[in-house]
């Protein structure tokens, strides 16, 4: 059944104000396969052993301002910082280590500048709940410097609230919000949410197309390779560009429903046609079995120029100045 006729007809909400995939029904792992996981042997142990450290540069927004132009800097992981159209968005912002309350998942790259030095923000992105993607200091952050629009699917009312945000706009699947000429449009993606407090699936997982004039900037916060994706393309294709996640996809046998690795990235970007693609969700945290260099490894093994999207690695801090 086609992605708009599902969203339309609500079949992604389940009963007890949960979410889910309807086109993957009996996919999900369980806590069983976590721990399997984690009590198996990591082919790459050896390998993760060894220090790793990708180049990181300090953006210069004034620079990057005064050339008139739509721009996007990618921060680390999922976090991409945009300009277009006079408005500054900004997805998935986790600007620290992520603090679990048991523990602390460190940064392994650090945060390209001073959060004090961002630019205001507009408008807030949160793909879904998972606290690599929603981390409450930085919403926190945003809310007492710049007071910006937060813009989720359903299911993060509560949690909002907690913050005393009001200004927090829910898109479920295929619904749009415009101001001017910029339209910000939620679709969906093959992922799971959890917190906590809330609850597995009780905040929905997205993408988001944004729309300024005719172009068309498609972020991806995390998901897993699902056909969906074609249908993305035919209906709002060419994307002029696509920011997409390469990594935390090892072993797949467990990953493989929820994460891409970089052949399925690489596949994403020629499903919706996109003329660039840049890969996002890589070389920050060390979240799977896979050692952070090897996503970007693989995604330039695979890719191969002259098939249709342009690829375009940003180091840490690296921005892409929309031609």
């Amino acid at each position: 059944m086609p992605l708009e006729e599902i969203a339309k007809k609500k079949m992604h909400h389940g009963h007890s104000g949960r979410f889910f995939n309807p086109w993957s029904k009996g996919k999900r792992r369980g806590v069983f396969d976590f721990l399997r996981w984690r009590f198996s042997r990591n082919p790459y142990e050896e390998e993760k052993k060894k220090a790793v450290r990708f180049n990181v540069v300090r953006p210069d927004f004034g620079e990057l301002d005064g050339n008139g132009s739509d721009y996007a800097v990618w921060l680390g992981h999922s976090t991409v910082f945009m300009k277009a159209g006079g408005k500054t968005i900004i997805t998935d912002p986790v600007f620290q280590d992520i603090d679990l309350f048991i523990k602390s998942i460190k940064r392994k790259t650090p945060f390209p500048v001073n959060p004090e030095e961002l630019p205001g923000i507009d408008y807030v992105l949160i793909s879904h709940g998972h606290y690599d993607h929603l981390d409450t200091r930085t919403v926190r952050f945003l809310k007492e410097r710049s007071d910006p629009f937060f813009i989720t699917g359903p299911g993060y009312e509560r949690y909002f609230a907690s913050l005393g945000i009001s200004r927090h706009i829910v898109l479920d699947w295929w619904e749009q919000y415009a101001e001017g000429d910029i339209k910000i449009r939620a679709l969906p993606v093959q992922h799971w949410s959890k917190r906590l407090f809330y609850g597995t699936d009780k905040m929905l997982w997205s993408s988001f197309l944004l729309e300024h004039g005719k172009r068309k900037y498609y972020w991806i916060g995390d998901s897993g390779y699902f056909e969906g994706f074609k249908e993305v393309g035919g209906k709002f294709g060419p994307v002029d560009v696509l920011f997409v996640p390469v990594g935390a996809y090892e072993p797949r046998w467990f990953m493989e429903t929820y994460h891409m690795n970089p052949e399925e990235a690489f596949k994403t970007a020629q499903d919706v046609r996109a003329k660039t693609f840049i890969p996002i969700h890589w070389g920050t945290f060390d979240l799977t079995d896979e050692p952070l260099w090897l996503p970007m490894k693989r995604l330039r093994e695979v890719y191969k120029e002259g098939t249709g999207p342009a690829l375009k690695v940003l180091e840490h801090g690296g921005h892409f100045a929309v031609p």
